[in-house]
């Protein structure tokens, strides 16, 4: 059994070679120059998961959800999915949105990996992407519009007030 994980705008995925599944809430509206097979709600994460910024608290969750739908029942719906991809002599590849090539990205896609390897000893790995990874945008400085100089405030000594009339 071979099973892959990947991006929908992974380029390889047009090659024809992999039974593209969407493990995703949704599925993209722009043109793939592939078809997605199947879109597999079981293993996408819940939409409350997705305002979610903290990695540990994600996995958290994401993992009990698949631990609320059971090993077995995952299992048996990835083996059903594995077996229509090899029955058109294709390789299953669960597909997400995110690129993950950076270090600092990470989605569900990777977790589920991790999940399938501790309960059946299985490796996914991620599938080749030939493009390159986005740099990310650095955060653009709002440009502060300059303030009007106000005059510098003198430091007053006891020599600087007025003498009184003696």
């Amino acid at each position: 059994m071979a099973i892959w994980v990947s991006r929908y705008s992974n380029k390889e995925l047009k090659s024809g070679k992999y039974y593209p599944v969407g493990i995703s809430i949704g599925k993209p509206q722009w043109p793939l120059g592939y078809e997605v097979k199947e879109q597999c709600f079981s293993l996408a994460p819940k939409g409350y998961m997705l305002r979610m910024d903290d990695k540990q608290e994600y996995r958290q969750a994401y993992v009990q959800k698949l631990e609320e739908i059971g090993a077995d029942k995952i299992i048996s719906i990835v083996g059903k999915m594995d077996k229509a991809a090899m029955a058109e002599g294709k390789e299953l590849v669960l597909l997400c949105y995110e690129d993950v090539r950076n270090e600092e990205d990470w989605c569900h896609r990777t977790m589920f990996a991790d999940w399938w390897m501790e309960k059946t000893g299985e490796i996914i790995e991620e599938l080749y992407d030939p493009s390159e990874p986005k740099k990310k945008k650095e955060p653009q400085k709002k440009e502060e519009t300059p303030k009007a100089e106000e005059p510098e405030a003198k430091q007053m000594t006891i020599f600087d007030l007025p003498q009184a009339a003696t």
